[in-house]
């Protein structure tokens, strides 16, 4: 069989998607969004842990300038660590049972 990595797309292999997170977030938050159900669900978490955080801290920037701004940086990294954590636990306690 044909390893599951192969059959994405371009777009949507680890280091690609990582520079389109990086550089305009909201499309790979929506290319992800897309190819939703054709994904494997460690595709997809890990995929969704990336876009997530990037679309937050994009996000960020169209908040004012200033104490508000930051209170708001701190808040999406909070957040994106969270997703994280979450993410990594649901599969160590899908792995243990």
């Amino acid at each position: 069989m044909s390893d599951p990595v192969e059959t994405l797309p371009f777009y949507l292999r680890r280091f690609p998607f990582f520079v389109i997170s990086y550089i305009v977030a909201p499309l790979a938050f929506l290319l992800l969004l897309i190819h939703w159900k054709s994904l494997r669900p460690q595709t997809r978490d890990a995929r969704l842990i990336v876009s997530s955080l990037f679309l937050l801290l994009f996000l960020v920037d169209f908040f004012p300038r200033g104490w508000y701004q930051n209170a708001m940086l701190a808040f999406a990294i909070t957040v994106g660590l969270f997703i994280t954590f979450i993410g990594l636990e649901g599969k160590r306690s899908k792995h243990e049972t």
